[in-house]
C-alpha cells in the first residue's frame, strides 16, 4: 500500500471505486474515474482543513498488468476562504522521465448539508479512481482547489511501482467491514467490491475501541497449478515493537489466485495508531511482508450539527435536501408510535422537517444546554447501522433500518452482551486469521442482549450473503419464527443455553 506523508487529521469514510478499462496498449492500460463522492462527518475521524490524504492499492489483473486504486481525502474546511461551494479534482499520471501519460480534472458541487463544514476539521469528501500500469516506476499527483481559487488548493504527490511480474499478493487492504456479495448486489453502497467481497475503505482505517473488530482484505495469487502459502499477521506499535501475532496458517491458492479476509478483534488495544503486518511465504521462497497502517480512536467525535441547541434545529433540518431528509430520518418511525409513524409518512418533506424539529426539541433533556444529546443519539445510531447493516446483498435500496439487525440496533442502540460466531461449522479449518468468511453447514449467527429489558435477539446469516434474520427474540413485541428452533445449529443452541439460560427444546 503506498500512502502519501499524513499532512493532517483525517478520517475513515466510504468510496466507490471504478471498474479498470483497458484503453490503450502503453504504459497506462485506462484510467476511470468517477463522478461520486461521500461526505463523511459523524463518527468519523476529522480531517485537516490544511491538506490532503493520498492511498494508492495496488493488485494484480494478470498479462502484466498492475491495477492501482486511489482514494483521496479532500478536506472541506479548503472552501473556507473561498467564495464558492464547489471545488475541482485533478489527477496527473506520469512516467519515470516525467511525461504525462494521463491528467484528468472534474468539479464536485458541495451540498448545502456538506457546506455547513465549511471552516471547520469536522469533515472531508473522499474521491476516488483506478487505472492499470504496465511494470515500472510511476508518479501520481492529485489536487484540489476551489473552483474560484486555484491558489487556496491542496495537493499531494505519491510514487507508485507496477509490480514487475506475478506477485505472491496484492497491496493489503483494511477496513472497518468486509463482507461477501453476490451478483445482485453488483457492489451496492460499499465503498469498494473486490473479489466478491463489500469492503468499506477509506485513506485511513480508524476504528473505535467501543467497535474494535479490524478486517482486512488481499488477494494471493497462484500459478498455473494449485499452491500453498503460509499466513501471518502481527500488530505493531509506531516504534516496530511487535505487539501480538496470529498464529500461521496454510493457504491453499488455486491456479489464477483467490482473495482472502478476515476479522481480527483487537478488544483492549490503546488509542494510537498501529501497523498491521502480513507475512506471507510460499514453499522454496523467501517470506514477502506487506503492511497498511490503521488507527485507534477512543470515540467518535461529534457531529457539529448536532451540537446545535434547540434554536438551530430549524438551520439544521432546513438544510437537508428532501432524499437526505428520507435517508437519514425515514427511521424516525421505530422511535414513536403506530398512530405517530402513519402521520410522520403521510407529510410532505416540509410538513416531515416541521414535525422533527417538534419531535427532537421535545426529547431534548438539557433544553437550556446547548446542543441536542437526543438528535445527536439518534444520528450516531444512524451511521452505525448505515456502515454495518444497512444495503443489503440483492437489495441495493433498502434502507439500513428496515433490516433485522438495524431496526433493532436503532431502537436500543449497542447491545451490551453481544456473541458473534461466523463459522461455526468449521473452526478448525479457517479462510482468514479469525476464520471469518467461510462456508460451512451451521449458518453464522449473533446473539445480541440488552441489560436494560434483558431481552435476548438471535439473528442467523441463512444464505451466506450477509442477509440477516432475526428468528428467535424475548421481547414479547416482536414474534419469534415458528420453526426458529430447527433453524439453529448445535453451537447457537448452546451460546443461548450457557449465557442465557435459554433452552432449545430439540437440543
Amino acid at each position: 500500500m503506498i500512502r502519501s506523508s499524513r499532512s493532517g487529521r483525517t478520517s475513515d469514510g466510504r468510496l466507490r471505486a471504478s471498474r479498470l478499462r483497458r484503453a490503450s496498449s502503453g504504459a497506462l492500460l485506462g484510467l476511470v474515474l468517477l463522478g461520486t463522492a461521500t461526505i463523511v462527518g459523524r463518527g468519523q475521524e476529522p480531517a485537516s482543513s490544511s491538506g490532503l490524504e493520498t492511498t494508492l492499492v495496488r493488485s494484480w489483473a494478470g498479462d502484466g498488468v498492475t491495477v492501482v486504486e486511489g482514494l483521496v481525502h479532500v478536506p472541506l474546511g479548503m472552501l473556507a476562504a473561498a467564495t464558492t461551494g464547489a471545488y475541482r479534482f485533478e489527477i496527473l499520471v506520469s512516467d519515470a522521465d516525467g511525461n504525462a501519460l494521463f491528467r484528468d480534472s472534474w468539479v464536485r458541487e458541495v451540498s448545502q448539508r456538506a457546506a455547513a463544514y465549511v471552516g471547520t476539521d469536522a469533515s472531508y469528501m473522499l474521491e476516488s479512481f483506478s487505472f492499470g500500469l504496465r511494470p515500472g516506476a510511476y508518479e501520481v499527483e492529485v489536487r484540489a482547489y476551489p473552483t474560484d481559487a486555484a491558489d487556496l488548493g491542496v495537493q499531494e504527490r505519491l510514487a507508485v511501482e507496477a509490480f514487475a511480474e506475478r506477485p505472491i499478493a496484492s497491496d493489503l487492504l483494511l477496513s472497518t467491514r468486509v463482507q461477501p456479495l453476490d451478483e445482485a448486489s453488483d457492489g451496492g453502497s460499499w465503498s469498494l467490491s473486490r473479489g466478491g467481497f463489500g469492503i468499506s475503505a477509506a485513506a485511513r482505517t480508524v476504528i473505535l475501541a467501543s467497535e474494535p473488530d479490524l478486517y482486512y482484505y488481499i488477494e494471493l495469487y497462484g500459478g498455473d497449478e494449485e499452491s500453498t502459502v503460509s499466513v501471518g499477521a502481527e500488530i505493531r506499535n509506531p516504534a516496530g515493537a511487535s505487539l501480538f501475532r496470529t498464529p500461521s496458517s496454510l493457504v491453499t491458492v488455486p491456479p489464477g489466485g483467490r482473495p482472502y479476509t478476515g476479522r481480527l478483534p483487537l478488544t483492549g488495544l490503546p488509542v494510537g495508531t498501529y501497523e498491521f503486518w502480513m507475512t506471507l511465504q510460499q514453499e522454496g521462497s523467501q517470506p514477502v511482508v506487506r503492511t497498511a497502517s490503521f488507527e485507534v480512536r477512543d470515540a467518535a467525535p461529534r457531529d457539529v450539527l448536532a451540537e446545535r441547541g434547540q434554536s438551530e434545529l430549524e438551520e439544521y433540518f432546513g438544510s437537508l435536501s428532501d432524499r437526505e431528509l428520507e435517508e437519514t430520518f425515514g427511521g424516525i418511525a421505530i422511535l414513536v408510535t403506530e398512530a405517530e409513524r402513519r402521520t410522520y409518512e403521510a407529510l410532505p418533506p416540509d410538513a416531515k422537517r416541521r414535525y422533527l424539529i417538534d419531535f427532537f426539541g421535545r426529547r431534548d433533556p438539557n433544553p437550556e444546554q446547548p446542543g441536542n444529546p437526543f438528535l445527536d443519539e439518534y444520528l450516531e445510531r444512524i451511521a452505525t447501522i448505515r456502515a454495518r447493516y444497512g444495503e443489503r446483498v440483492g437489495t441495493g435500496e433498502r434502507m439500513p433500518w428496515t433490516t433485522d439487525m438495524g431496526k433493532i440496533y436503532l431502537a436500543n442502540g449497542e447491545p451490551q452482551n453481544r456473541i458473534v460466531n461466523y463459522n461455526p461449522a468449521d473452526e478448525g479449518q479457517p479462510t482468514g486469521l479469525s476464520g471469518g468468511g467461510s462456508f460451512g453447514g451451521e449458518s453464522p449467527y449473533e446473539i445480541w442482549q440488552y441489560q436494560n429489558t434483558g431481552f435476548v435477539y438471535l439473528f442467523i446469516e441463512e444464505n451466506r450473503f450477509d442477509a440477516w434474520r432475526l428468528i428467535f427474540t424475548t421481547d414479547p413485541d416482536i414474534p419469534s419464527l415458528a420453526d426458529w428452533q430447527r433453524r439453529i445449529g448445535p453451537s447457537a443452541a448452546r451460546d443461548l443455553t450457557s449465557n442465557f439460560g435459554i433452552v432449545p427444546d430439540r437440543f
